[in-house]
């Protein structure tokens, strides 16, 4: 009857055994999937960021674009209007400057 009861407990302990290498398997499969799952959800959550960042930056420049067009409008149309200047003119507003910048100097 010993011999039977420590058979028993033989048995039992390696029924044992082979449960908890089986837990530990487990165990390790459920990190390794999880750890992949995570790796998986990151490069999606980057990818992600990442075009919404595109989007802004487009959005960004596009009402830059906006914002600048009329004020490059108004230089462009600003240099035709002083490049078609009469000489006479330029002449004219060349002295008066010239004579603005001696009497401020003190050379009269």
């Amino acid at each position: 009857m010993a011999k039977e009861a420590l058979d028993a407990v033989k048995e039992a302990e390696d029924i044992a055994r082979d449960i908890m290498a089986e837990s530990v398997q487990k165990a390790r499969d459920i990190r390794r999937n999880a750890e992949g799952e995570a790796e998986r959800k990151f490069k999606e959550i980057l990818s992600d960021a990442s075009k919404e960042a595109d989007l802004l930056k487009a959005k960004a420049k596009a009402e830059g674009d906006g914002i600048a067009r009329p004020i490059l409008e108004k230089g462009k149309q600003e240099a035709s209007r002083l490049e078609s200047l009469e000489s006479k003119n330029l002449g004219d507003a060349v002295n008066i400057i010239i004579e603005r910048i001696v009497k401020a100097n003190g050379n009269r």
